[in-house]
């Protein structure tokens, strides 16, 4: 059975401690909280009822005060009653509309018939006695109810009697009615008043509901009257007419209905908990009402008040995850001791020391790497002792093409055409020391960077290529801002692209060490230990270069530098793209250069689209190089050599060098597959190949 990791113990041991103490601390603070937020919205909800019945009935006492004043004035009277026409009653009627802000004022005379309206000029004297507003007050009653106006709005609704003089018995001659709106404007002001969201709707002949004022925005009104007939309508005390109140209680208080039970409405995404109160006509029928909305989101915020209880009881399971943390943690303890040891002797330059071996665990997958590690170094510290073990000789970079073309010229004086001579300042600010090589490309000069102070090196390109295509350059500049971004500790680094008097050039860093080609001409055959920190370094630096967007499509052992401390350097990464010959051109043709035949790929010979697989295949032939001393395949004429390429397979390295272990020859025959199907996908995955042969 696998065994667990290391951190799915902690986590399984942590979790269980603190989902625990969580939940329980949770439990309490969800039912601390909501009872804290039920209390709120209950007492919210009451203040809100409470706060706009009195509103109401302070409209109400105020208007119908206003209206008896007018009532009593005798010179009003007059008018209204004396008006055969009507046009002094309708401008009275008009004149107190406008005074008291009411939606419309009209009068009757002693039997109840209109006189005028203020709102319709035109109004017809119709019989208003059956009204119990009017009938009241012409009983001489001032009487107040609620009403709907148009369907859509719920209207306050009085009347007073329009009385005689005082001093002749204050008989009613008539009566004053005036409606007044209930809307946006009593719902922001008691919204405002009360913190609570506030609705006033109206139930038009149908039993539909309509908002006629309300706090809560339009776009969300929809939802709002969906809730109303739903839930609150439907209940009891909000259809089933009222008892009747007699008039004198009607005009001190306004009809309101008994307040409907509290509900949860879901409205633009906000949790609300309502409540509803019908308003009632003078029969005690409910005509509209209005609905009180407490945000149950807002109220819950009131869960802050019991951080502290939170904070105490998480702070105790954090203790008690702690203390068991403490206990796996020691299971840590002792593969750890064995790595601090074995990295303490790989200091003192002692790469021999064993790891123990540990569980699939993450502390086993540090001791896997750092075993990979010491492996790693102890390879380099074989490679460093085979190259202090012969000559050592200082390789200048080549510039691919010819390999056989590229040789040290210390102090060499160079003839004009082009091509520069030490002591010659390039640019106006790299100051050429040496020729250090040629190839087919061009020339390769040891330089100093006079503004940075720095050694680097310099390669100029033949202008001949330049001129042969004119699309090379823009390619070249292409694949040259792509080597830029490469990175790495085993690719020589690309400064940059430049160009003096129609020489262009190129900047780079400056390596110093033996180049592979020249170590395995001195040397003849590496060893394995020698070969395998070389093969690692070479797919790393391909892997650095593939990720970048980079085919270096011109890998031999002339383009890499091994230097004194074992490090190899991978040169020429974007060079290549400039050698590509056009599809019209031939192999051969004078001026192009195409790379090394012997070490490229199949598909690259015959001209195909390339991936990063034509370098899996060069690094290969490379390392087939290094094991046997001589290349896979050669011939006189380059179509000789493209024959063999794609029509024989080369004798195993195994085969021909029994020393050599299989499982090592098998890995760089795999590389060398003809198909590009065949081989690693990627040099990640030949990297992980050759890791499992330490």
């Amino acid at each position: 059975m696998r065994r667990l990791s290391l951190s799915l113990k902690i986590f399984l041991g942590t979790a269980a401690v603190v989902t625990g103490v969580l939940g329980a601390t949770l439990a309490v603070t969800s039912f601390s909280a909501r009872r804290s937020a039920d209390r709120a919205i209950d007492r919210g909800l009451r203040e809100t009822n409470a706060r706009i019945a009195y509103q109401l009935q302070a409209r109400q006492a105020g208007l119908t005060g206003q209206l008896a004043i007018w009532a009593e004035n005798r010179d009003v009277v007059g008018v209204i009653l004396h008006d055969a026409v009507g046009a002094g009653a309708l401008d009275q009627a008009q004149q107190l509309s406008n005074r008291i802000g009411a939606r419309w004022v009209q009068f009757t005379d002693s039997v109840g018939v209109r006189l005028a309206k203020s709102d319709e000029p035109a109004a017809q004297r119709i019989d208003l006695s059956g009204s119990r507003l009017v009938g009241a007050a012409l009983e001489g009653k001032p009487d107040a109810g609620f009403g709907v106006a148009g369907d859509t709005a719920v209207i306050q609704v009085m009347t007073v009697p329009l009385l005689q003089a005082v001093d002749r018995g204050a008989s009613a001659r008539g009566v004053i009615m005036a409606a007044s709106d209930i809307g946006d404007s009593l719902a922001r002001e008691m919204g405002e008043a009360t913190g609570s969201e506030i609705a006033f709707y109206a139930v038009d002949s149908k039993g539909v509901p309509h908002v006629s004022g309300a706090t809560i925005p339009s776009e969300a009104r929809s939802v709002l009257l969906r809730e109303i007939a739903a839930r609150l309508m439907r209940e009891p005390g909000a259809v089933a007419p009222a008892k009747s109140t007699p008039a004198a209680t009607r005009a001190a208080a306004p009809l309101m209905g008994a307040a409907t039970a509290r509900t949860t409405l879901d409205i633009a995404g906000t949790s609300y908990i309502g409540q509803g109160t019908p308003l009632l006509d003078v029969g005690g029928q409910p005509v509209g009402g209005f609905i009180a909305l407490r945000s149950l989101d807002a109220e819950l915020a009131g869960y802050h008040a019991l951080r502290r209880s939170l904070l105490i009881t998480g702070a105790l399971g954090l203790l008690l995850a702690f203390g068991l943390s403490l206990l796996i943690a020691r299971q840590i303890v002792r593969p750890v001791t064995a790595l601090v040891a074995a990295t303490e002797r790989a200091a003192e330059g002692d790469y021999a020391a064993e790891i123990p071996a540990a569980g699939g665990d993450e502390i086993g997958t540090l001791a896997n790497a750092f075993r990979r590690l010491l492996a790693d170094l102890r390879d380099k510290q074989a490679l460093v002792d085979f190259l202090g073990g012969g000559q050592q000789m200082t390789t200048p970079i080549s510039m691919g093409g010819d390999p056989n073309i590229t040789m040290p010229l210390p102090g060499a004086t160079m003839a004009a055409g082009g091509l520069l001579r030490p002591g010659q300042l390039l640019a106006q600010r790299f100051d050429i020391k040496a020729v250090i090589g040629a190839g087919g490309m061009g020339m390769v000069y040891r330089a100093v960077d006079r503004e940075l102070g720095e050694v680097l090196a310099i390669k100029t390109l033949k202008p001949e290529i330049i001129q042969s295509d004119p699309s090379a350059l823009e390619r070249f500049k292409s694949e040259i801002r792509l080597a830029r971004k490469i990175s790495h500790r085993n690719v020589v680094r690309t400064h940059d692209l430049g160009e003096a008097s129609g020489l262009y050039f190129i900047t780079m860093e400056f390596v110093e060490g033996t180049s592979l080609k020249e170590l395995v001409r001195q040397r003849g055959r590496l060893p394995v230990n020698v070969l395998l920190p070389i093969a690692k370094q070479l797919c790393r630096a391909l892997e650095m270069a593939h990720d970048a967007g980079v085919i270096h499509r011109d890998i031999k052992p002339q383009n890499m530098v091994v230097e004194g401390d074992g490090t190899l350097k991978v040169m020429d990464f974007g060079i290549a793209r400039l050698a590509t010959r056009a599809p019209s051109q031939g192999l051969t043709q004078v001026g192009m250069v195409v790379g090394t035949p012997e070490y490229m790929a199949p598909e690259q010979l015959l001209g195909d689209e390339l991936d990063v697989r034509a370098d899996v295949y060069s690094a290969g032939v490379v390392l087939y190089e290094c094991l046997t001393g001589h290349l896979p395949f050669s011939a006189p004429t380059a179509f000789a050599l493209i024959s063999r390429v794609l029509e024989e397979t080369p004798v195993l390295p195994h085969v021909e060098f029994p020393d050599i272990p299989a499982a090592v020859g098998e890995v760089v025959m795999h590389a060398m597959a003809r198909e590009p199907s065949e081989r690693p996908a990627t040099a990640l995955a030949l990297h992980d190949l050759l890791e499992r042969l330490d």
